[in-house]
């Protein structure tokens, strides 16, 4: 739902592969990724690494074709593949929405990013726990006023927060401000210290909460014309192919809906499972 215009981050030219090389070759497929939104896609040891990476790299294994990564600007990724001559597929945790949808054709959708906020139970910077309806209790974005708010540099939250501190935003001249870390744990570990708060997605989030005393967390909302309207700080991500790959497509499909069909012992499917991996978080296993 943020996603879409606040990244804006530096055209890197970092690759996984060869650049420049056609999406039309018979025996490699090309991807068009943005390498800092973790966990979905990061550079590690030079590497372009993520969720989106294994999944791609499992799509390639279905089709008998190497998987070839090119790092781009956000914003041409969209572009690129639905003129479908450098790529023919964008993994790049790109939200759906209708315009994107009449450029390119988007796979199921595998993953639902809920913003979830830690909190110290009765710290404190702890922020106002309000109702929100049927969604029972909630954090506004606009309790977050004046807070300093840590987040993992690169994921979702970072950017849904970036675009609330911008002009126009919820929190925008309040005096909140953003604290990045590079490990959840770490961040976590600070709340009480140097921030108020820590938002992430919700599986993180509870999974942090469960192993660490003191700590609770609520889903992160906005405030509507009333209680029943709120609407909780989401985003929907599939990948996007070149309309009419239908081979491309169909493989793609099928990967995610194995692994979203994947179960651990605590519920979690395997796209799940992959996010918590990358963000190095233990799954109970």
């Amino acid at each position: 739902m943020k996603k879409f215009l606040s990244l804006c981050l530096a055209a890197a030219t970092l690759t996984a592969g060869a650049v420049g090389l056609s999406a039309c070759g018979n025996n490699t497929l090309v991807v068009y990724t943005e390498a800092g939104f973790a966990p979905f896609e990061y550079t590690s040891e030079g590497r372009i690494v993520g969720v989106d990476v294994d999944i791609m790299n499992m799509v390639g294994e279905k089709l008998g074709r190497e998987v070839v990564f090119e790092n781009a600007n956000f914003d041409i990724i969209i572009d690129t593949v639905a003129e479908g001559r450098l790529t023919n597929v964008g993994a790049a945790g790109l939200s759906i929405t209708e315009e994107r949808a009449e450029k390119v054709d988007f796979s199921v959708p595998y993953y639902t990013a809920s913003l979830y906020v830690i909190y110290e139970v009765g710290g404190d910077g702890a922020p106002v726990i309000s109702q929100s309806g049927a969604n029972g209790d909630v954090i506004y974005w606009d309790s977050l006023a004046g807070m300093n708010i840590g987040v993992q540099g690169g994921t979702t939250a970072d950017l849904f927060l970036g675009d609330e501190l911008a002009e126009g935003g919820t929190i925008a001249g309040t005096g909140a401000q953003k604290t990045s870390f590079t490990s959840l744990s770490v961040a976590v570990n600070d709340i009480g210290n140097n921030i108020n708060v820590v938002i992430i997605d919700e599986l993180p989030a509870k999974t942090l909460v469960a192993n660490n005393d003191g700590l609770a967390c609520l889903p992160l909302y906005y405030k509507g014309d009333t209680v029943e309207e709120d609407e909780a700080a989401v985003d929907q991500y599939a990948i996007a192919v070149t309309k009419g790959e239908t081979e491309i497509l169909n493989a793609i499909n099928e990967v995610l809906n194995e692994l979203l069909a994947q179960k651990d012992d605590q519920g979690n499917n395997g796209i799940q499972q992959l996010v918590m991996q990358h963000l190095n978080i233990a799954t109970g296993n």
